[in-house]
């Protein structure tokens, strides 16, 4: 079965140690298309499983371990996400992101300029679940954050080998233009993963389900 498949399949664990949550933006559906379309194409040319093993999105929070309830972190996020407005996003198309990672850009709008709106939209989000994350979480204290964040919609990650990491780029560059040039930023969810070996290649086993959702004003 693909990676992006494993939602499907296994009883879900109980021992909040084994369960890390995220926050995701969900693009518009053309982009959610193409990130996956790519997703599929690298795993089929290069065997790379890690970027589509999530589904497609945007990091708002990235994983974190919490021993809150789902109902706790909804009702955390509620007063941030029902009084946020929809705010536009640019995609700038892909670029290379840390090491061995190709993302697509939404940092930055069309002038270039910050986009403040999805930096002050992340920072309220991420206030409003850090009451909620555990202190023993692994993800967080090493997560770009603030003014440190990059908004990106990832295409490839993790399991990318330094030596095939010029290749891939050169290959994904070969696809654009990969999504919609400008989106909405409207739609969040809520996720919950598991993965058998969270301090290994975590993807190989990755497990997710939707949580709840929410659609900005």
């Amino acid at each position: 079965m693909s990676s992006h498949l494993a939602a499907l399949d296994g009883p879900w664990p109980t021992d909040y140690r084994q369960v890390r949550w995220g926050l995701y933006l969900r693009p518009d559906a053309r982009t959610c298309r193409d990130q996956a379309q790519v997703h599929d194409l690298l795993q089929r040319q290069f065997g790379l499983r890690a970027g589509g093993a999530f589904m497609p999105h945007a990091t708002i929070k990235g994983f974190f371990l919490s021993s809150s309830s789902e109902d706790e972190l909804v009702a955390a996020l509620d007063p941030v996400l029902s009084r946020a407005m929809a705010f536009p996003v640019h995609n700038r198309g892909p670029i290379p992101y840390g090491v061995g990672s190709v993302v697509l850009d939404i940092q930055r709008r069309a002038d270039g300029a910050n986009n403040d709106a999805l930096t002050a939209f992340h920072t309220a989000c991420l206030d409003a679940l850090l009451p909620h994350i555990h202190p023993d979480c692994p993800n967080t204290p090493r997560e770009a954050v603030r003014d440190r964040f990059h908004g990106h919609l990832t295409l490839c990650m993790a399991d990318c080998p330094a030596w095939l990491s010029d290749e891939v780029g050169a290959f994904i560059a070969d696809l654009t233009p990969i999504g919609s040039s400008d989106f909405p930023a409207r739609h969040l969810h809520l996720f919950a993963f598991t993965s058998a070996d969270w301090a290994g290649a975590w993807w190989e086993t990755l497990r997710w389900r939707l949580c709840h959702a929410w659609t900005l004003a």
